[in-house]
């Protein structure tokens, strides 16, 4: 091969035969489509698995050309999405819309919940942890729950499906994980069909359901990196709750998909919540920002003591639809809601920080908090503990590794100036977290 590539070093490279007549064409030459190659890249690009726009590629298929030749021959929706087509013929393409539910509050579920997992479960939570769960359901449909091992971060959302009469799936991580497809499946182009994950057919029952509340659980979710398998979903649940959809794949046109996979679009209905469990250790990788703005994050860090329930405990029924109402009749009343006395002293604080530190809060973290107190509130807890909550979680944490020598003199006029205008042990949590990190520096 060195000897011919060395003599024909000055030839032009030639793919063909000797008696293949090579034609080119000119641009305004009546035999070319000069549009149809444009489509042909168009629909490689927009294909799983085509590279640069995370989809199956490396799991499922080779690129996106190939992707779309093997759509171009798909056959029967029944082969290609078996599992969806299934679910189609179990509900006979009609969804169920309502469910009835127990007439409870939002502070008597919460007591009542609180009480099952202790008497039923032996399981000890403090009842403000389960107000802030219950309240971020309301707040985020994705929610964080870390800290300690052991301390119940998976048996919270299991044991609340069960208490409601609600679904849930729990997923197990990987460190492998790098992309959405380890979520929702992928397109094989070898076999011409789709390989339906677990979490994608649950998904796709959800919408079959509107009115059962459904849990899909991301157990131990920081053993890889969260923005790259969740990313696409950190996205859209940005958005109103009618474009909360997810591109599976790209379908040719004459493909007639699963009844809920439109397009080869999956919407992600208002009854899907999603929660995240996640370990404190050398194993796990650090959640940035970007993903802790996006949710609601709970910390566990210690155990709580055992107590005695005398009353009689059981399962509810509380369908999305009444969760749901019950969360808009708390915001809506005044009484619940910040006021102007209120957000005055807590941008004290704040504006504080950011004078010093340079940590300041958007808009996300404003409408959390405008969402989140009056259900807090409505769950029987203050406005102070709610606005505690979410100012050690959403904004002081960030100042974890900052060992500027002005910190600690800073962090110490910060807790003066908290007790001095919410008083000594209001602001429990943030006192905790500012103290943590001045016996650090």
């Amino acid at each position: 091969m060195f000897v011919v590539n060395f003599l024909l070093i000055d030839k032009p490279f030639k793919a063909f035969e000797d008696n293949t007549e090579i034609k080119v064409l000119e641009e305004d030459d009546p035999e070319v489509d000069i549009t149809s190659s444009f489509d042909a890249n168009i629909d490689a690009q927009a294909a799983p698995g085509a590279p640069g726009v995370g989809g199956a590629g490396g799991v499922g298929g080779s690129g996106g050309e190939s992707v779309v030749r093997a759509a171009e021959e798909l056959d029967d929706r029944e082969k290609v999405f078996p599992a969806l087509s299934t679910v189609d013929v179990d509900y006979d393409g009609f969804a169920i819309d309502h469910i009835e539910s127990d007439q409870l509050t939002l502070e008597e579920i919460c007591v009542k919940f609180r009480n099952y997992l202790a008497k039923e479960e032996k399981l000890y939570f403090e009842l403000d942890t389960i107000r802030f769960f219950i309240s971020a359901l309301g707040t985020s449909h994705f929610m964080i729950l870390e800290g300690l091992s052991g301390t119940g971060k998976s048996s919270l959302p299991r044991y609340f499906a069960k208490f409601i009469n609600a679904e849930v799936l729990f997923i197990p991580v990987q460190a492998t994980w790098r992309d959405k497809t380890n979520l929702i499946g992928f397109f094989n182009e070898f076999s011409k069909t789709y390989t339906e994950s677990e979490f994608l057919i649950k998904l796709y029952k959800a919408n079959y359901n509107p009115d059962v509340p459904y849990f899909f659980v991301l157990d131990e979710m920081n053993i890889s990196r969260v923005e790259y398998y969740f990313a696409d979903f950190l996205s859209v649940l940005e958005y109103p709750e009618e474009d909360w959809k997810l591109k599976i794949m790209q379908l040719p046109y004459n493909f007639i998909p699963p009844a809920k996979l439109e397009e080869g679009i999956i919407q992600i209905p208002n009854n899907s919540y999603f929660v995240g469990t996640a370990n404190k250790d050398d194993s796990t990788f650090t959640i940035t920002d970007k993903v802790y703005d996006r949710a609601i994050s709970i910390d566990f860090d210690n155990r709580n003591d055992a107590f005695t329930v005398n009353e009689e405990v059981s399962t509810i029924t509380i369908g999305n639809s009444y969760l749901q109402s019950l969360y808009k009749n708390a915001q809506s009343e005044d009484a619940n809601r910040m006021n102007e006395a209120d957000f005055a002293k807590f941008t004290k604080i704040t504006d504080y920080i950011y004078q010093q530190f340079d940590l300041t809060f958007g808009n996300r973290i404003l409408n959390q908090i405008e969402n989140l107190v009056p259900i807090f509130v409505a769950c029987g807890g203050t406005k102070e503990d709610a606005l505690d909550f979410l100012l050690s979680r959403k904004v002081i944490y960030k100042l974890e590794g900052r060992f500027e020598e002005y910190v600690k003199g800073a962090l110490k006029e910060l807790l003066a100036l908290i007790e001095k205008t919410y008083g000594a042990s209001v602001l429990k949590r943030s006192e905790k977290t500012i103290q943590s990190l001045m016996r650090r520096l």
